[in-house]
């Protein structure tokens, strides 16, 4: 038996150049697929498919190169073998590109498991091609006993994959997804229809079309793979054409410093050259990819585009408008208009960047709102791998509602301030776009920060002025400093507020007949609000007195500060107070308590002070239960 791998078994035709077209094109989608990143689930399928496939077309591409009938023989069994399993790897990439995959995985593995026992069958016996026949130039597979079953077998594999494909191709809506799926599955079809080589197998016909067929579905793959995105590519994987440069150029320099060493080196000496050879390698490409990242930084029109971006987002205060200002960019910049969906900071609520609220079963779930917090990089649709399989049907729904192809989260730290929507109209988003379109995401997280503290500060500063121009208010109405002389009766106060405003106040009034009023309150908390309820309880207190004058009565001054205090106060706020009318003529001391502090009277003795309690149990005033002031009149012995 001849040796597969032995010269004697091959010769150079002609008629191999046009067989080459199937592997070559199937070798354009594999490198393909191998180097961009995408779908995770879209890749690994397409590419099993493919690896699948290309056994057939190598063999057909030497079929009239091969000397040998028995190489020719065990390289159509091989080939056939693996034709089940293309059949399995198909539906299940025909499967992710409708997400099925997921939902359909067990029957996708169970074709997979069935197809891995056809490719051990075939490839040892003769169960599928019993051997060869020459062809005018070329040889081609005989059906051995088992081939119409591993035909059916293949055919009862795809048709899963095909009846959902061309459901969702003809039933879905006129997006680029659906442009996507009809064109995979023309390919499909085409690729497919290259089975009628079967009947060579058995003697009908005279030529072989599947090569044919099969290069021109791998065409049309090709431009669904470049034209259309099928992959949803984001970006180029440098790791594995780097590692072939690398690998290439130390196998090219490594040859050369072996010739210069000659044949009787020591194999340390052979070791350590190649070490070496593959470090300064190593160390010449990233050199050059150091050089290479620091000339072009910065020099770029999307650079300049997002230094726009971040100039004219400081000027601005309103998050609405610096978001439309990054969707503007981004559409000049990438040719994508996307939609900017903006966190609320009072509630879990949402708003469009024109500052609509959103509808809450189209804004995120709660529950995603932290994962989507420490995302830091583009989401797409077609490739769900990285969320967690308990938040995967929110996502999707999200995707779903807002009929996007990529989320991109707009975070600080851990907290998600918005996200970017790019629509799944937009053909292409991948590599200097995608990069671009998250780098975008970034400066619209450090501006709309920005505009927030910007907020933040007015606020205070506007707060920080009505607090002085209350505090000022709220000082003019009190008595001034000083001694106030009303006859026999002087009164000194002292006032001190704990914060910049309060809710304490005292005031004094004269009477007549020598007599005085003496009024202190103390409204519940501090700030703003209490001192309008102090504002309105003294404005109550003058009008009040300048009516009643010498007829003045305590409990009708109370029943007055209270509905004063109740109306500014809705109910919020009450009031504690003591007043009291000091009588010299008649050495006494009228006085009512609104549930105040009890004040002290004072007498002078030979040796010691004598401390007297003026106590009252009345309710404080505005604070909704009835109002009861308690008082009794105190004799006073002096002044």
């Amino acid at each position: 038996m001849h040796d597969l791998w032995s010269s004697a078994s091959y010769e150079a035709h002609l008629l191999s150049l046009p067989f080459a077209l199937a592997p070559a094109a199937m070798l354009i989608v594999i490198a393909y697929t191998i180097v961009m990143r995408g779908s995770t689930s879209l890749r690994g399928w397409l590419l099993a498919h493919c690896l699948a496939l290309l056994p057939y077309a190598t063999v057909m591409m030497l079929s009239p190169s091969i000397r040998s009938e028995a190489v020719a023989a065990k390289l159509f069994q091989v080939a056939a073998a693996f034709i089940p399993m293309a059949a399995a790897a198909g539906t299940g990439f025909q499967l992710a590109l409708v997400r099925k995959h997921r939902k359909y995985r067990w029957l996708i593995w169970f074709g997979v498991a069935n197809a891995a026992i056809w490719v051990v069958v075939s490839s040892t016996t003769g169960a599928a091609v019993s051997g060869v026949q020459y062809m005018r130039g070329f040889w081609y597979a005989v059906a051995g006993p088992w081939a119409w079953l591993a035909l059916l077998h293949t055919m009862l594999l795809s048709i899963g994959g095909f009846l959902a494909l061309t459901y969702a191709a003809v039933r879905g809506r006129p997006t680029l997804e659906r442009r996507q799926q009809r064109l995979i599955l023309l390919a499909n079809f085409v690729t497919y229809a290259g089975l009628i080589d079967v009947g060579l197998a058995y003697g009908i016909g005279v030529f072989p079309l599947g090569w044919l067929l099969s290069g021109i579905g791998s065409l049309l793959v090709v431009r669904a793979l470049v034209v259309e995105d099928l992959l949803r590519v984001r970006a180029v994987d440098t790791s594995a054409p780097l590692l072939v440069a690398h690998f290439a150029a130390a196998v090219l320099l490594g040859w050369v410093v072996l010739a210069m060493l000659g044949e009787g080196s020591p194999w340390w000496l052979v070791t350590i050259a190649l070490l070496l050879v593959f470090g300064a390698v190593r160390a010449s490409v990233a050199t050059i990819g150091l050089v290479n990242r620091g000339g072009r930084a910065g020099e770029g029109p999307l650079e300049r585009l997002l230094e726009q971006l971040v100039t004219r987002a400081r000027t601005m205060v309103d998050a609405g408008e610096i978001a439309q200002l990054a969707i503007d960019i981004t559409q000049l910049a990438i040719g994508v208009r996307p939609h900017v969906l903006l966190a609320t900071e009072t509630d879990w609520g949402w708003t469009t960047e024109t500052g609509d609220r959103l509808a809450d079963d189209r804004a995120p779930d709660p529950f995603l709102i932290s994962w989507l917090a420490e995302q830091r990089g583009a989401l797409f649709s077609a490739d769900l791998d990285a969320v967690p399989p308990d938040l995967r049907e929110l996502v999707t729904t999200l995707f779903e509602r807002h009929d996007a192809i990529a989320l991109v989260p707009i975070g600080s730290v851990d907290e998600l301030i918005g996200l970017v929507i790019v629509p799944s109209s937009a053909r292409r988003l991948r590599g200097r776009p995608l990069a671009f379109l998250e780098r975008t995401a970034e400066r619209l997280a450090e501006a709309l920060l920005h505009a927030r503290m910007a907020k933040r500060a007015a606020t205070r500063a506007s707060l920080a002025r009505e607090v002085e121009l209350a505090a000022t208010v709220q000082g003019e109405l009190l008595p001034g400093k000083g001694p106030h002389v009303h006859g026999d009766i002087t009164v000194i106060g002292s006032w001190q507020p704990a914060t910049r405003c309060a809710g304490d106040f005292w005031c004094v009034y004269p009477l007549g007949d020598g007599r005085v009023l003496v009024a202190i309150g103390d409204v519940t908390g501090h700030g703003v609000a209490s001192a309008m309820v102090t504002a309105a309880a003294i404005g109550a207190c003058d009008v009040f007195v300048r009516r009643s004058g010498a007829k003045l009565q305590l409990t009708e001054l109370t029943a007055a500060l209270d509905i004063a205090v109740r109306r500014v106060g809705g109910g919020e706020l009450a009031m504690t107070c003591f007043a009291a009318i000091l009588d010299p003529t008649a050495r006494e001391i009228r006085f009512v308590s609104c549930g105040h502090t009890a004040p002290y009277l004072c007498r002078p003795t030979d040796k010691l002070v004598e401390l007297h309690a003026l106590v009252g149990r009345g309710n404080p005033l505005g604070s909704g239960r009835p109002h009861r002031p308690q008082g009794a009149p105190a004799s006073a012995a002096g002044r």
